[in-house]
């Protein structure tokens, strides 16, 4: 592009770049809070009766500084049909949160079956303020947060500044070419031409 639309249009993809990537961030992150807050807890210590899918579901910890540091809780699942407990295993790797609240992932179950399960706590003093919490992996999420974002910023804001450099350079041709082709200037003729200063 040669004209100065190039400037503008150029521009605005940049803009846009920063923008969507700041919007893809804001709404992946508010999809990561929402998967958190509709976490299942039972408080610690403590026991309660979940309604679980037969899928796998990550166990967290949450409580003050949670994200940090993790304190050893204790964790029973029974099947309440079938009175078998669940085989509990530690979670591979390191993932944690800290939204409305701190939490870190410790553990992993996979139940055999949809339905209801009773989940048995402890290891703490009850005014520890800890929780357990079971749900989803929020790690796909917050890869999906940050790639979106490199993604969207980095196509419109990559192929904005290569739209600039290109009208920059097509325009700074056009103009020296429009000086190579400019006719040179005549002189007049001599005559014309004012008398030599005198000595």
């Amino acid at each position: 592009m040669t004209t100065k639309a190039g400037y503008w249009i150029g521009g605005a993809m940049v803009a846009a770049g920063v923008i969507g990537a700041v919007l893809v961030a804001v709404l992946s992150g508010l999809s990561a809070v929402r998967s958190v807050d509709e976490f299942q807890r039972v408080a610690v210590p403590g026991s309660a009766t979940v309604r679980l899918e037969a899928r796998k579901y990550v166990i967290y910890v949450e409580g003050p500084g949670a994200d940090e540091t993790v304190p050893a809780v204790d964790v029973a699942i029974t099947d309440t049909r079938a009175g078998r407990s669940l085989p509990v295993k530690p979670y591979g790797g390191s993932l944690t949160y800290s939204f409305n609240t701190s939490g870190s992932a410790q553990a992993t179950v996979t139940p055999p079956r949809a339905g209801a399960y009773e989940v048995r706590t402890s290891g703490l003093d009850e005014s520890s303020g800890f929780m357990l919490a079971l749900g989803d992996s929020i790690g796909g999420k917050i890869v999906r947060t940050v790639l979106g974002g490199v993604v969207v910023g980095g196509v419109l804001g990559v192929g904005g500044i290569a739209l600039l450099i290109v009208t920059a350079v097509r325009r700074s041709g056009l103009r020296a070419q429009a000086a190579r082709d400019r006719p040179p200037t005549a002189e007049p003729p001599a005559r014309d031409r004012p008398p030599p200063p005198a000595v």
